[in-house]
Parts: C-alpha cells; sequence; structure tokens
C-alpha cells in the first residue's frame, strides 16, 4: 500500500509513496476524509515521493481536493520529499498555496500527459487521433487548474499558462529553484 498515516497532537501526516493509480487516489481521499470529518483536523501533511501515475487519478484527486486547495478554513501541506514526478508533482503543486515545499535534493518533474501501452499493441490511425485529442484535452485542463490555482499569486495568466505549457514539453527534470521561480512550490527546505 503506497499510502501511511501519522498522527501526532498538531498535524497528522500522510505519506504517499509509489505510483499514484485510481486505488491510491481513494485511499488517500479516504484517509483525508477520516483526518478531516472524524478527527476534525483542519491541517494535513501530504509527503509525497512518488514517479506519478494516471491522470484520471490525478483528476480526481485534483477536483476531490478542491476545498483544501481553495483554503476555505483548510490547509493541505504539500511536502515534497524525494523524487516527484509527473502526477506527484502536480498533486504537489495542488497544495495549498503558502504551503507547499520541497527538500532541497528534490527532483521535480513536470511533463505532458502519457499513455502507456501494452507490449504487442496495434492501433488505428483513428484511435490514435482519438488518444492525441484526449492527451492533449488533458494537457489543457492541467495547466488551466494550475493557472487558476496559482493565480492567487497575483501572476498575468495568459503568459504563465505559455510557461507551463513549455514546461511541459521539455520533459526534464527541473531544480527545486526553478519550481519555486514558476510559483509550483511555496518553500525550498534544506
Amino acid at each position: 500500500m503506497p499510502i501511511s498515516t501519522t498522527l501526532n497532537c498538531k498535524v497528522p501526516v500522510i505519506r504517499l509513496a509509489g505510483e499514484i493509480d485510481m486505488a491510491a487516489a481513494y485511499g488517500l481521499l479516504d484517509e483525508i476524509r477520516l483526518l478531516h470529518d472524524y478527527y476534525q483536523f483542519r491541517t494535513i501533511a501530504l509527503e509525497i515521493d512518488s514517479p506519478g501515475g494516471s491522470a484520471d487519478a490525478l483528476h480526481h484527486l485534483v477536483q476531490s481536493l478542491k476545498p483544501w486547495r481553495n483554503g476555505e478554513g483548510r490547509t493541505l501541506r504539500t511536502v515534497g520529499l524525494n523524487e516527484i514526478a509527473s502526477a506527484a508533482a502536480l498533486l504537489l503543486s495542488f497544495g495549498t498555496v503558502g504551503h507547499r515545499t520541497v527538500s532541497g535534493h528534490s527532483r521535480l518533474l513536470y511533463h505532458a500527459s502519457r499513455r502507456p501501452e501494452q507490449d504487442g499493441t496495434s492501433h488505428t490511425a483513428a484511435q490514435l487521433r482519438v488518444a492525441t485529442r484526449l492527451l492533449e484535452r488533458w494537457d489543457k485542463t492541467f495547466v488551466d487548474l494550475l493557472v487558476e490555482h496559482i493565480g492567487s499569486v497575483g501572476v498575468e495568466k495568459t503568459s504563465y499558462r505559455k510557461k507551463l505549457m513549455r514546461l511541459f514539453r521539455q520533459e526534464r527534470f527541473i531544480t527545486p529553484q526553478e519550481a519555486l521561480n514558476l510559483f509550483l512550490i511555496d518553500r525550498v527546505e534544506p
């Protein structure tokens, strides 16, 4: 199981390690609901060390965590530990603005949506066009959500959207400082 929870008196910590698939997304949301609804925590820390995962799972998480993303009396402190890539990097950035942190040695990868294929499969041109449109729609959705989420920082939305799309196309790890400069995180810890 890629999710574990540690309770303490002030802020409970959920650690997400491994692939982010729908099972991990449901497990994470169950933990957050339990900590908020039953234990009445208004602040939860989410530590992330993950190579990423499914765009569907990420989208479900981002939509379900909207009250946490927007504040609304709740704080989701996201903390990147080691490798934070793909869906995990986006999940990190969707934490409550002002409470998104990474370690100074962290590796962050933001990239365009991907669709893993099974070996030996074949596709028609029409199927590939549909798959391409779906991936492009995911990219636009996630960039639009990030621009909306980070818009509270006071960035000019059109140029910021272009910067994010350029970052997604680069397919390279970025440093915590680069992520900080792009407002994808708020703090780098030594």
